[in-house]
């Protein structure tokens, strides 16, 4: 991935960032889209300038992207504080209730997650405020929405200071549509920070965004039903030949009521990132180090040998199930027994009472450990924003040591910051999101984007995978099959 800029350099930004085209649909935001009619909303643009904001001299307003976990409203952060503040006290779907007292905090003890996006916002807009930078934040929702608006707003050159998004962000990158990261801040981020939070962000040397809590893959199992299986609950299973018999022996004690489990593999951005890290293991992966598809490798079919034995052990159907929801419901009414998933599957399984087992994912034979960035909310400038050195401060503000104490505080994910998930105080508190913070070192991705027909070159990989997997055809034949189908896309 990291040799593919020169690539990119030569394909038109449309063909390139064609999975937009592909949308299913669905997902409305507040925000309208880039590109529409200009009477309808100032542009990105015009609301980051200080003469549209009416700053004063020397002031300025930045315009930033928010995703769902951090994000507390639409507008600029002094007047949404305190409406979000109000909000989350009234909010009667919190567990527990948000009281009063969880607005006063102590650096270093446990907060409720409910209030982890006031705290985060609070700290970013009181860190800028000093800086005489103004933050108004826009959300243009998530997924293919997201990755529409983002594509108009590059096109039509109406792009606010700082983007977010997941598996669209390093194609941006590739594209040369994102700004680098000054080189004494990437220095920086290299010596203090995890390769999870920005390696997959990494172009021929150059850092092109940054993630302040990303999530990997670990192993989650339900104690209980491990022990009705007569293992032994506490014992993270150290192969996959040693998973697999572990997986066998509870859906054979659970006899139809409850299965053994082990990875989400339906055809679409959910599966892969779950199921990726097994590929990476076993010295396989999506793609070459060109950015081609690598579907079709000996490694990678070994891999689908394994999760056709997987399959077995699951309700029919639910493993490529092509809608996630329901693989995640049976883990969470304990239907099944073994999960790979991000680190939010610690905090929820907690929260509704499952005694769980966490570790890093086995490794195969000859294997060696490596994963997928899940959940990962990469955020980046672009190169048309208006006011880069104002949106590289507000990423400075996310790997400050208050953002990380923060993260680290909730308990939710882990810190990516060296200095403070390696403390012998956090590694105390919070054993399994350490666990976790190991998983983001080493040899961590991001799923590649594909040159040409994004979307069509994944679906023709997924559904080959799936079909793997729900019959008894030839592997290395379908792969063979989708590898060269999505070869013919590419030309």
């Amino acid at each position: 991935m990291f040799n593919r800029k020169r690539l990119w350099a030569t394909l038109p930004l449309a063909a390139a960032l064609s999975l937009s085209a592909c949308s299913s649909g669905g997902g409305n935001s507040s925000s309208p889209a880039p590109g529409e009619s200009a009477g309808s909303s100032p542009s990105a643009s015009e609301s980051a300038s200080p003469s549209a904001s009416g700053n004063s001299a020397g002031a300025v307003t930045i315009t930033v992207l928010n995703e769902g976990a951090v994000g507390v409203g639409v507008g600029k952060l002094d007047d949404l504080l305190g409406e979000k503040k109000k909000s989350l006290l009234k909010d009667e779907t919190q567990t527990p209730r948000v009281k009063e007292s969880d607005f006063s905090r102590t650096p270093g003890q446990p907060i409720h997650p409910g209030v982890f996006p006031y705290f985060y916002q609070e700290i970013i807009r009181d860190k800028l405020k000093s800086k005489n930078i103004t933050v108004k934040t826009e959300d243009w929702g998530w997924g293919e929405p997201l990755i529409q608006k983002e594509t108009a707003g590059f096109l039509a050159k109406n792009i606010p200071d700082i983007i977010v998004g997941e598996t669209q962000m390093p194609g941006f990158a590739l594209q040369g549509l994102l700004e680098p990261f000054p080189d004494d801040m990437a220095a920086e981020i290299r010596e203090t920070i995890a390769p999870a939070a920005w390696k997959p962000m990494e172009v021929d040397g150059k850092i092109y965004g940054f993630a302040s809590q990303p999530g990997v893959n670990s192993l989650f199992w339900n104690k209980k039903l491990v022990k009705e299986a007569g293992l032994d609950p506490d014992k993270a299973p150290a192969s996959w030949d040693e998973l697999l018999a572990n997986i066998q022996k509870v859906t054979e004690a659970g006899k139809g009521k409850f299965y053994g489990g082990g990875v989400y593999a339906g055809p679409n951005a959910g599966g892969y990132l779950r199921y990726g890290p097994l590929l990476v293991i076993n010295n396989g992966g999506f793609a070459d180090a060109s950015g081609n598809p690598a579907f079709n490798s000996d490694a990678n079919a070994k891999t689908v040998e394994f999760l056709r034995s997987l399959n077995k052990n699951h309700p029919p159907g639910l493993m490529v199930n092509p809608q996630e929801g329901p693989y995640f419901d049976a883990f969470k009414k304990q239907q099944t027994a073994y999960i790979i998933d991000g680190p939010w599957r610690a905090s929820e399984s907690a929260n509704l009472g499952i005694e769980y087992g966490m570790s890093p994912i086995p490794l195969s034979e000859g294997g060696a450990a490596g994963n997928i960035t899940i959940g990962a909310a990469f955020h980046a400038v672009p190169k048309d924003a208006k006011n880069k050195e104002a949106a590289f401060e507000y990423i400075r503000a996310m790997y400050s040591d208050e953002i990380q104490t923060l993260i680290a505080d909730t308990g939710v994910r882990s810190p990516v910051k060296k200095a403070i998930a390696e403390s012998a105080d956090y590694q105390a508190k919070h054993p399994e999101m350490y666990l976790h913070y190991q998983a983001m070192n080493g040899n961590v991705q991001g799923l590649p984007t594909f040159k040409k027909e994004d979307s069509k070159v994944w679906q023709t990989f997924g559904e080959a995978v799936a079909k793997a997997i729900m019959t008894n055809g030839d592997i290395k034949g379908i792969l063979d099959e989708a590898q060269a189908k999505a070869e013919s896309i590419l030309k």
